[in-house]
């Protein structure tokens, strides 16, 4: 009934008889499809055992965990979290609670939680309901933003899968009650047998701890969980009841396991962005409000266990955290805002281990047969673990990047070190997750999308760099810092170890000389100490042994290393041991003593005693005889003890002692004594006295420890301990003497000494006694001695021989005088002479005793005192004792009375000799000394007396005469003039001399010399024995006003504009000198005249500083251009001057021939005739300057056709416009001109793909309005395409790749276009495109370059083909012509063709890309404007063009003008930016002389290398004159040469030769500059590409110049016969426009 109540009008009722009645008509049945409630209570089986079958129990709570961190997301204050485990039966467990004190749910909020799968974007959202619409939350470092309660069915799999049974308790902030609501599946049960509604129920609201409902008995727990819920502004708990027993089980044994993984799942929001980095100090502002808390209770006496999982510090991330050393940080930017942020962290291998964290979770191989030699650390294992919104997804893992993956060649960073990464990737909501957050959906297939862009993040900023590397370059820097991995150098081959028991494991071993470890250095020999060894030993380095086949310098994990046990002297063993078992930190000095204390217990010296007394010492000198007494011996070992035996395993070996006494003899050593010593217990080592020393010398005891089993004195390698005495035997007392050797000769005076020789009784020498007293006789000399001195020998000091020598005495040898004491000089009296003559003495040289003596080097020097510049003399005494003194003649320069001097004499080498004084009077000389130079005109008494250097200023160009001479001697007496006093005067002006007047004392006449303000020199000399000179100055001064001089800075001048520059006006005398007696009045009496001058324009002053008149502001105006004299005038003095008067600047534009008016003109043709126009100037000149631009341009703004049109001819000049003459057009339109097309189609058209379009009639519309009838249809195309209209033509689609995009660099891919069709019938074939990938800039800049080089040599190729081809085919049509002479229309048309063809290769070689110059010369085409060097010069060969280039690297972009005031017009609007240079400022000469090793027309050498100037390299394609003024300036001289090695063999081979070599450049780029400097990157030409275009370039290849001359050529000579065969044939078929034919030819 409740169905036919809720029929409506429009519904039909059926009533059936039976169930299986037939139907009448079509019916509808209702139904209703619930879901079962298994699959609510049952979701979390499958959810968690289908994906990975582990124990997934973990991420069950952490699905609970989710919603709780999304409710206290808001929270200001602690966020704390709790789960209860509640296992006390007794209480009503077992049971799971998860509370939190988040923002609570409302009744609404929590009904929407019990609906399955009612995510949190499509829940309700109108504005009657409670809650609002998701707001995506805000980007957050890690994404750690809690939004991870996110499709309403996490919290129902969680809680069905731990339990049977859940009940919600909830209170939201600001509501006074409490909400509950349970479901169970016992409830569902009872409602699918009782068949009620099974998706229904009721939420409890009620006060906070408030219990009546719960039940007592049962479920004690939760009055205790309602009773804490007073005083709570808001919280949520879930209570799960229902356990089963396999949970509870693995709750209770694993409880340290699972928490681990709650931690490690929620690391970051535990622990904040950082995580639990325990080697850093925590900051308050990084530390997290995210309290978690798990607690066990279990029934009493256990104690409950409580974990915060804040405190858990062996999850994986924080065993990662902490076992690294570094960091890499990136970000992984996809479509839209997908965003991953990425942490690569490495862990070094230190020391013998790798510092990778262990999986616990791995499983190990506990193979013990196995020995592990180097662990991989990863292994095979993924790098990243992956977190979604901060969480971690347990089963998914992303293996590796292609940036980050392990390259498969060895390159700069070792291969394990890829080993030691580990990885994390956060990413955001962007990225699907499954619905249990177990995997991703699709991150790893985003991530390797070539669309996804990786950056590096440094310091908190992004780098758009390349990733790959960044990377490797981060992971060579980590692996050179961080591992304390073995290096092992020095490879020495590979060996086999017998020692190993494994026999698969005895080779091979690589052996080593060196390993570095730990920043330390381990070789061969070096001393090191064992670690963790029974027993601990120290030894010294064989070598160092690594498992596996090597060669050279490797890497290592570990390896073995052979020691030698030290001391040797005790231990002959060697040990392996691993090179982990090294003691790292063991000091040398610690080694050092361990060896030092176990060496100690070998012997180590000797220790002599002398039980009788009397010992003997070191060095010590005993008399001859005196014995050497008994000695007792020891031998010691370093701590004092007395031994007699070496303390080492095995056999005995016992300790004797060897005696030897040696003598030193002069002959060689002599060994006098030998004796051994035997130890026993009876007695010690001793030896009896020895009394055979007599003999005088040095004398070495030697005690030395020998073996007593080979006599042996050393023991592994080292001396056994000796003792060694060294003492000398001397000579006894004196018994007698001998008497010396006495010095001869004796001199008198001088002391000497007598020696007397003592002897002992075995006659050896001896010292004297110390009392002896000498007695000294002699036959007539006195005898005297100071001393005695006694030493070895006794000697009789200073005895002295006094007395007047009369004969030789002798006293064992001849009496000489004794050494100089006194001068004597004679005479004694005053010496008179005259000057400039000798003066003599007599000198001689006495000893004390007035004897005359003589000694080697005995000089007396006399000097001589009074005057200035006096002579020194000496003489020679060695040899007589005595001598005769001369003197210098003395040369006084002024004698005029008697001058009294002091001739004072010494002896230099004898210092105590006393000096002694003479008089000397100096008379003055009668010789010439001085002259006198006077003017005294003849019959006059007048004399004008000249100075000596006297300056005297005289008229230009006269003669200065009437000069006369006087001679003087030393007293200024006058000397008479004789002939042959005369003949030595002479002077510089003249060589022709009158002797007879100069015997008159007159001189030669002198001509002042015509050129005014220079000095000129004059000298007159006279020529004895020495020489008398005498000079003056003439300065010529200026004559009197002649003429007047002009000086012109500039010829030639425009009509009306003033003339540049000042023209300047001297007045000069007859020899061209400027006169100095003018002055600034005299301006008014000069006059300046001309044809057409403008006199109110001229500007006259007067320049005091160079006395010349100044004329500025010359202006000419009217008259015909041409030369106009310039007339200057002052007093009688007259001067012209021409000046080149030019047209003036144009201001009118004439029309020279005017056509008939108005001009018939069809629109889009050109005039008959054309139109001829000329600028003028003001005054109606022809103007030739190029510089205006003149157009025509229309006076009314529109151009109708039909309608007649009036132009006008403007002229511009900058900004300045001219004015010209108006000419009336009439524009007639072209019937033949196409302007429109005109469409007509079906537009209510509807077309489906696959259909025909409609018909279109298209009309093209001429000018005047009617269809153009000769219009071929092949032009005329039609676009379709989809999309706006946007033109005439469909949009461009542009591709671009973007910078660092994903794909392997240097790998080719394809594009591939394939057409969106709905006709799956309609096939089209997509379009492929491939394309070679570069993913560095540098590396594409290469690749293009070498497409591009590829495209022109493929070019080129085909046109060289094509042209070879053309050209056969030319040559036999041509050779055919002289044989047939019929033609055909198909001859006509292969030889046309030909043409064409020819024409077509030239256009392709003229497009064919080459070498150009690309600077930018906006100066090209201006007046008097060349352009800039780069431009004017072309260069074949590339290596020259680069070097040239390179060398001219200063000049190239150097503006070349034809005049100075273009290139001053150029340098003032750049404001002297732009460099400059005129041609007439350029000296320039023809120079065609050879190359420098080329002389009179034959090589000097034979040179190498191909030399050759550089200016000859250059191709100039216009201006070549002026081009070659240029470079020739640029270059000079320099040389293009091969290489480096031909140009040093050239320069040498020119140097030789006595030749200047030039700066030589070789086509390899190097420079040897003019000085012979060379080296450097100075004088090193870079690469063609860092010439940045600033580079000569290359002309068009000869090949162009042969075709085009064969075309110009072979065209004359065809368009000839062609022209002849016309005239000639009947053949009115062919109808060949020649005239067009030939005028195309010409063209092209």
């Amino acid at each position: 009934r409740g169905e036919i109540d809720e029929l409506v009008d429009g519904k039909t009722l059926h009533l059936f008889e039976s169930a299986d009645q037939k139907l009448t008509a079509a019916t509808e049945e209702r139904i209703e499809f619930l879901p079962h409630y298994h699959t609510l209570v049952q979701c979390g089986m499958y959810e968690y055992y289908a994906s990975e079958g582990q124990k997934a129990l973990p991420y069950a709570f952490a699905e609970l965990i989710d919603n709780a961190l999304s409710a206290t997301a808001k929270n200001t204050g602690i966020r704390r979290i709790e789960i209860r485990l509640l296992f006390d039966e007794s209480q009503g467990g077992p049971a799971v609670v998860v509370m939190d004190n988040g923002c609570g749910m409302t009744s609404k909020q929590l009904n929407n939680w019990a609906v399955y799968r009612l995510s949190k974007f499509i829940r309700e959202n109108d504005m009657k309901r409670e809650e609002t619409g998701y707001v995506r939350p805000d980007p957050v470092p890690r994404s750690l933003n809690s939004d991870i309660s996110y499709f309403g069915v996490g919290g129902k799999q969680a809680v069905f899968y731990i339990g049977q049974s859940v009940r919600m308790i909830s209170k939201p902030a600001g509501s006074p009650d409490v909400h509950e609501f349970i479901m169970s599946k016992e409830d569902f049960e009872r409602k699918e047998m009782n068949k009620e509604e099974i998706y229904s129920g009721f939420i409890r609201n009620r006060k906070p701890g408030d219990y009546s409902h719960v039940n007592g008995s049962e479920e004690q727990f939760l009055r205790n969980i309602v009773t804490e819920e007073e005083g709570k502004e808001s919280f949520t708990a879930v209570v799960i009841t229902g356990v089963q027993q396999e949970h509870v089980t693995f709750l209770k044994h694993n409880y340290s396991l699972w928490t681990r993984e709650l931690a490690h799942s929620y690391h970051y929001y535990i622990h904040g962005v950082d995580g639990n980095d325990q080697k850093k100090k925590k900051i308050n502002d990084h530390v997290s409000n995210i309290d978690i808390q798990i607690s066990l209770l279990e029934r009493s006496p256990r104690v409950p266990r409580v974990m915060n999982l804040r405190e858990v510090d062996n999850d994986m991330q924080t065993l990662y955290i902490n076992s690294s050393f570094s960091t890499f940080e990136f970000k992984a930017t996809g479509a839209g805002d997908s965003l991953v942020e990425g942490l690569i962290r490495y862990h070094p291998f230190l020391y013998d281990q790798e510092t990778f964290p262990v999986d616990p979770y791995a499983l190990e191989d506990e193979d013990e047969d196995c020995v592990i030699l180097n662990s991989e650390a990863r292994g095979k294992r993924p790098i990243f673990e992956c977190f979604w919104n901060g969480r971690l997804i347990p089963y998914t893992t992303v293996s590796e990047f292609e940036w980050c993956a392990r390259p498969k060649k060895v390159g700069a960073v070792p291969l394990e070190c890829y080993n030691r990464i580990s990885g994390v990737l956060f990413a955001n909501d962007r990225f699907q997750v499954s619905t249990n957050k177990l995997t991703f959906m699709d991150l790893e297939l985003q991530l390797r999308d070539n669309n996804t862009i990786f950056t590096r993040v440094h310091n908190g900023q992004e780098l758009r760099v390349n990733i790959q590397r960044e990377f490797t370059n981060w992971l060579k820097d980590c692996h050179e810092r961080f591992d304390k991995q073995v290096m092992f150098q020095g490879f020495l081959g590979l060996t086999t170890r017998t020692d190993v028991a494994t026999k698969r494991l005895q080779s091979p071993w690589a052996q080593f000389h060196t390993i570095k470890w730990d920043g330390k250095t381990y070789k061969k020999g070096q001393c090191v100490k064992s670690v963790k060894t029974n027993p601990v030993f120290v030894g010294s380095i064989v070598k160092f042994l690594l498992y596996g086949e090597h060669e050279g310098d490797v890497y290592g994990t570990g390896g073995y290393v052979q020691i030698a046990l030290e001391p040797k002297e005790l231990y002959d063993e060697l040990r392996i041991i691993p090179i982990s078992k090294i003691d790292r930190l063991a000091a040398a000095a610690t080694i050092k003593k361990k060896i030092g204390d176990e060496l100690a217990k070998l012997p180590d010296q000797l220790r002599v005693t002398w039980p009788e007394g009397n010992a003997w010492t070191e060095s010590e000198a005993r008399p001859a005889g005196t014995p050497m007494g008994k000695r007792t011996l020891e031998i010691l070992n370093k701590k004092g003890d007395s031994m007699s035996r070496l303390p080492v395993t095995g056999t005995t070996k016992k300790l004797l002692i060897e005696l030897k006494v040696i003598w030193h003899s002069p002959k060689g050593d002599v060994q006098t004594n030998s004796h051994i010593g035997v130890h026993s217990s009876k007695w010690e080592y001793w030896f009896k006295p020895m009394e055979n020393l007599s003999k005088l010398g040095n004398y070495t005891l030697r005690l030395q420890t020998l073996l007593s089993d080979n006599s042996a004195s050393e023991w592994a390698g080292k001396t056994l301990p000796n003792h060694t005495l060294k003492f000398s035997i001397k000579e006894g007392e004196a018994v007698s003497f001998v008497l010396g050797i006495i010095s001869s000769p004796v001199h008198v005076g001088v002391p000497f000494s007598i020696p007397l020789d003592f002897r002992d009784e075995f006659d050896y020498p001896t010292q004297p006694p110390c009392d002896i007293k000498p007695q000294l006789e002699c036959s007539s000399l006195q005898l005297h001695y100071e001393g005695i001195a006694i030493g070895t020998t006794c000697v009789i000091k200073n005895v002295r021989a006094m007395g007047k020598i009369s004969h030789q005495n002798k006293v064992g040898d001849v009496y000489l005088p004794g050494p100089p004491h006194t001068l004597v000089v004679l005479p004694e009296d005053v010496l008179s002479v005259e000057n400039r003559t000798p003066a003599n003495f007599r000198v001689q040289v006495h000893d004390e005793y007035q004897n005359i003596t003589t000694q080697p080097k005995l000089t007396v020097r006399c000097q001589l005192l009074g005057a200035p510049d006096l002579p020194v003399d000496v003489v020679d005494c060695s040899n007589t004792g005595s001598g005769a003194l001369l003197t210098k003649p003395l040369l006084l320069k002024t004698v005029n009375t008697e001058q009294i001097l002091t001739a004072k004499f010494n002896i230099p080498n004898h210092r105590t000799v006393a000096c002694v004084e003479r008089q000397l009077r100096v008379l003055p000389s009668s010789r010439i000394s001085r002259l006198e130079i006077y003017r005294q005109e003849e019959g006059s008494d007048d004399v004008m007396v000249l100075q000596n250097a006297e300056r005297i200023d005289w008229t230009a160009g006269d003669t200065l005469g009437s000069l006369r001479f006087r001679l003087y001697d030393e007293g200024n007496r006058l000397v008479s003039l004789r002939p042959k006093l005369t003949s030595m005067i002479k002077v510089n002006w003249t060589a022709d001399i009158n002797a007879e007047e100069l015997s008159q004392g007159k001189l030669p006449p002198l001509s002042v010399p015509s050129k005014a303000q220079r000095e000129h020199f004059y000298h007159v000399s006279f020529h004895d024995q020495h020489t008398v000179n005498f000079s003056f100055i003439i300065v010529p001064r200026p004559d009197e006003p002649e003429r007047l001089r002009v000086n012109l800075s500039e010829s030639t001048v425009k009509m009306g504009e003033i003339l540049s520059g000042n023209i300047y006006v001297e007045v000069v005398d007859q020899y061209g000198n400027k006169t100095d007696c003018l002055n600034a009045d005299i301006v008014k009496t000069l006059s300046v005249s001309a044809d057409g001058l403008d006199k109110s324009a001229l500007a006259v002053e007067w320049q005091v500083l160079y006395t010349q008149f100044s004329v500025g502001r010359v202006r000419f105006v009217g008259g015909a251009p041409g030369p106009r004299e310039l007339c200057f005038k002052y007093q009688d003095m007259k001067e012209f001057v021409r000046i080149e008067v030019t047209a003036g600047p144009p201001v009118q534009i004439k029309l020279l021939e005017k056509p008939e008016m108005p001009l018939q003109v069809v629109n889009g043709q050109g005039l008959d005739a054309p139109l001829v126009v000329q600028l003028c100037d003001e005054w109606g000149n022809p103007s030739p300057d190029q510089r205006i631009e003149i157009m025509m341009k229309a006076v009314m703004p529109q151009l109708k056709v039909h309608l007649g049109e009036e132009r006008s001819f403007l002229g511009s000049f900058g900004r300045k416009g001219i004015p010209g003459p108006v000419v009336k057009l009439n524009l007639i339109p072209d019937p033949n001109k196409p302007v429109e097309l005109s469409v007509k189609y079906d537009t209510a058209a509807t077309l489906h793909a696959g259909d025909i379009f409609p018909v279109f009639t298209v009309i093209v519309i001429s000018e005047e309005g009617t269809p153009v009838r000769n219009i071929c249809p092949a032009n005329l195309s039609m676009l379709l395409w989809k999309g706006t209209v946007s033109g005439s033509y469909p949009p461009s689609t542009d591709l671009a790749l973007l910078e660092n995009s994903p794909g392997v660099d240097g790998a080719e891919y394809i594009l591939q276009f394939s057409p969106e069709i709905h006709q799956k019938s309609v096939p089209i074939t997509p379009y492929i495109l491939p394309f070679r990938f570069c993913n560095d800039a540098e590396r594409q800049k290469v690749v293009v370059s070498l497409s591009k080089k590829k495209d022109r040599l493929s070019q080129t190729v085909l046109m060289y083909r094509e042209f070879f081809d053309t050209n056969k085919q030319l040559t036999s049509e041509l050779e055919c012509r002289h044989c047939v002479f019929w033609f055909s229309s198909l001859f006509i048309d292969s030889f046309i063709h030909l043409f064409l063809l020819r024409s077509s290769i030239l256009t392709k070689i003229e497009n064919q890309p080459r070498r150009k110059c690309s600077i930018s010369d906006p100066f090209k085409g201006s007046p008097q404007v060349l352009g800039k060097v780069g431009h004017l010069a072309l260069v074949e060969d590339d290596d020259a063009a680069k070097v040239i280039s390179w060398h001219l690297l200063g000049d190239m972009d150097c503006v070349v003008t034809e005049t100075t005031s273009a290139a001053k017009r150029i340098y003032d609007d750049t404001q002297g930016r732009q460099q400059v240079i005129p041609l007439e400022t350029v000296f320039w000469r023809p120079n065609d002389r050879p190359l420098p090793h080329i002389r009179n027309g034959s090589p000097l050498f034979r040179p190498v290398g191909n030399p050759v100037f550089v200016k000859d390299m250059l191709i100039f394609p216009e201006h070549v004159e002026s081009c070659n003024k240029v470079f020739t300036s640029l270059l000079g001289d320099t040389i293009l040469i091969d290489d480096l090695d031909s140009a040093n063999h050239y320069r040498r081979g020119v140097v030789q030769n006595k030749m200047q070599c030039p700066t030589l450049l070789t086509r390899q780029g190097e420079r040897i500059r003019s000085n012979g400097k060379f080296g450097g990157l100075q004088n090193k030409a870079p690469s063609i590409e860092k010439l940045r275009g600033q580079v000569f370039g290359a002309p068009l290849p000869k090949e162009h110049n042969r075709i085009h001359h064969q075309i110009g050529n072979k065209h004359t000579a065809s368009l000839g016969a062609l022209e002849e065969l016309y005239s000639v044939s009947d053949l009115r078929y062919f109808v060949y426009d020649l005239s067009s034919f030939k005028s195309y030819s010409s063209a092209n």
